[in-house]
């Protein structure tokens, strides 16, 4: 009998840490393409689950991704929910107060894309009467606020594909995202819009893209550096970046 509660018990104890060593990665649910969006399967796909499978490839860790609301993904890693918040995170001192990050693996800048014919300038002639819209928790949020809060309607939304439905069926006239994100939505509907380019650099906007994780988790940071510094300089990263975005991206 106590042989087989022993058994039972080291069982027990391998699956609880078979468990313990799987890492969840956070991304958001909503599409966000090409960076990461599900396919008619349900299979995730896009350039920031490629590197996901590679950085955990070469971190050696069992990783698994779970679906998390955006505006609730720092919260679901300080709640462990998640351990890997990799999303298309901007490294911002006001965020690097609640998580840790990684080195970049990508950098970009908010850019703007509107309905056709229009001039787009931080001014109050330019701006009076029209509405921005802007995805909500995102640094292109905090931005446009900062530098058009006063001069124009600014339009939150929970998800960056509902600001990109409005700007085509006319209800906003402008919208901000990630450069890189704009830029494939404006390729693939250019038909009544016109891309008026990225905003210019300010230290608010970050230092790049990265990964992060909790504040104390600072041996999982270790190893996803090591992992990311390599892939970015490597040419599996070229080539990805060649696949979705016909230029390398590297920090």
């Amino acid at each position: 009998m106590k042989k087989a509660l022993l058994v039972i018990s080291m069982v027990l104890t391998s699956l609880s840490t078979q468990a313990a060593d799987i890492i969840k990665i956070g991304v958001a649910a909503e599409p966000y393409p090409p960076f990461s969006s599900k396919s008619a399967d349900g299979t995730w796909q896009g350039f920031e689950i490629d590197l996901i499978h590679d950085v955990c490839e070469r971190a050696q860790l069992n990783c698994e991704i779970k679906d998390i609301a955006w505006d609730g993904i720092i919260p679901s890693l300080q709640g462990h929910k998640i351990d890997v918040i990799f999303n298309s995170m901007s490294a911002t001192a006001e965020r690097a107060k609640k998580v840790l990050f990684t080195n970049p693996y990508y950098n970009t800048l908010p850019a703007v894309v509107g309905l056709e014919g229009q001039k787009f300038a931080f001014d109050k002639a330019t701006l009076k009467g029209k509405i921005i819209g802007v995805q909500n928790s995102t640094i292109a949020a905090i931005y446009i606020k900062e530098k058009a809060g006063k001069l124009a309607t600014i339009r939150y939304y929970d998800t960056q594909d509902a600001v990109n439905s409005d700007l085509l069926a006319g209800r906003i006239d402008f919208m901000l995202s990630d450069d890189i994100s704009a830029v494939h939505f404006y390729k693939n509907n250019k038909a009544g819009l016109e891309y008026y380019g990225p905003v210019t650099y300010e230290e608010s906007l970050g230092k790049g893209v990265a990964a992060a994780v909790r504040l104390d988790e600072t041996a999982l940071a270790a190893k996803l550096n090591t992992a990311i510094d390599a892939l970015v300089v490597s040419e599996k990263y070229n080539d990805l970046s060649m696949k979705y975005f016909g230029t390398n991206i590297a920090p």
